[in-house]
């Protein structure tokens, strides 16, 4: 008698049952390593488990593994990654923080890359905490940065001006060594991060270089903002890459995306800044700040949260907040408000409640926006952003 198996929905049935045999391998019922063989033969027998999506993450699968997913509330998003799975999570990253300092200060700032390196191979490679995994990437980072300072000390005096791009490749290369052995998502958008900005700041120092003016850049102040823009536009195509990679948030692809968003929005935003302040007498956010300069500044911050909502993104409506307020408090006191107001401490209190007014507007109100917004856009637009949740 031939029996027929169910063998439909194969990726799904694998992501719900292999969670339970590595549950299953660390309690010593599975001998290690054949869990995923194990996971294979009940699949191709059919077995399916009628339960949520996984709690662990396959290792090792890189940017196409699914991500980790905790049941969440109707209305909370997919967009951040789940940093934390439990209060285990946070105890263990309190121990890290304090333990790799005080180590630090007790031996040497070297010390900590390899006591960081041990801990990430039983905490990340083998536990695959979410929250420890970000803080053993930012470490290492910053430990390789602060660590090549005695480098620098020694560095030609001539060459002093390439130090801070040579810092950020060497950081980029960490990142990712970081993700080629942990598959962390913060590692890998930092590394592409660090890159652009060597790169970037790199081809700046050969423009002034070559040049042969040592003032070019107070000279020639659209370097400037050409250098952000560029930063800027790199850091966002590649976030947008990741997320219409998955535009369901159902990977790490979404979780590299986020922390690419996370620079690019500020980046963005003070690249336009940049250009909007050319030619000012006063620095940005001085006194000297125009009625333009401000109403600019506003304008280009409801720009950016419009895209946040297109794109599911609140690192755009948060980056802006600061430069929002101030320009806001500009228009306040250039519109005759001020005159009204008993004092400096009601008009700051009154730009805080504005603000406040439309974060929490926005935050109440993120999706009916979007299902607004995006059902109005072209259809081969909306194909490729984030789909609206009932």
């Amino acid at each position: 008698m031939q029996v027929k198996f169910d063998l439909s929905d194969w990726q799904g049935r694998r992501a719900r049952l292999l969670p339970i045999l590595e549950e299953a391998a660390q309690a010593g019922l599975v001998p290690p390593g054949g869990d995923g063989k194990l996971g294979d033969f009940l699949l191709g027998r059919g077995v399916d488990v009628a339960a949520a999506p996984p709690l662990a993450e396959p290792a090792g699968e890189g940017l196409d593994t699914r991500r980790a997913s905790e049941p969440v509330s109707p209305v909370e998003e997919s967009e951040a990654p789940r940093f934390i799975r439990g209060f285990h999570d946070i105890l263990i990253t309190i121990g890290l923080v304090v333990g790799l300092v005080g180590l630090g200060g007790l031996a040497s700032i070297y010390a900590v890359i390899p006591a960081a390196i041990v801990l990430a191979e039983i905490l990340v490679r083998r536990q695959r905490l979410a929250l420890p995994a970000v803080t053993l990437t930012a470490a290492i980072g910053l430990v390789v940065a602060i660590g090549l300072m005695p480098v620098w000390e020694a560095w030609p005096e001539a060459w002093a001006d390439w130090i801070p791009s040579v810092t950020v490749a060497v950081v980029a290369l960490a990142g990712f060594l970081v993700y080629w052995r942990y598959k962390v998502p913060l590692a890998l958008a930092g590394g592409l991060v660090c890159l652009y900005a060597a790169v970037v700041s790199g081809a700046a120092v050969a423009v002034g270089k070559t040049s042969g003016d040592p003032d070019f850049f107070q000279t020639h102040p659209l370097a400037v903002v050409i250098a952000l823009a560029v930063f800027a536009l790199l850091t966002f195509g590649t976030a947008l890459h990741f997320d219409i990679g998955d535009r369901h948030r159902a990977t790490r692809r979404s979780d590299v995306a986020f922390w690419m968003h996370l620079a690019a929005a500020p980046a963005i935003l003070y690249a336009v800044m940049a250009q909007i302040y050319i030619g000012s007498k006063g620095g940005w956010f001085s006194v000297d700040t125009s009625l333009w300069q401000a109403t600019a500044i506003v304008c280009a911050v409801l720009v950016l949260m419009l895209a946040g909502i297109v794109l599911d993104r609140r690192a755009f409506v948060t980056s802006g907040l600061l430069s929002f307020g101030y320009a806001f408090k500009v228009l306040l006191t250039e519109g005759g408000f001020s005159e009204l107001a008993a004092s400096t401490g009601t008009m700051a209190s009154l730009t805080l409640l504005v603000i406040g007014v439309i974060v929490l507007s926005l935050g109440i109100g993120w999706q009916p926006l979007r299902r607004v917004i995006v059902g109005n856009l072209p259809d081969g637009l909306r194909e490729t952003v984030p789909p609206v949740r009932a």
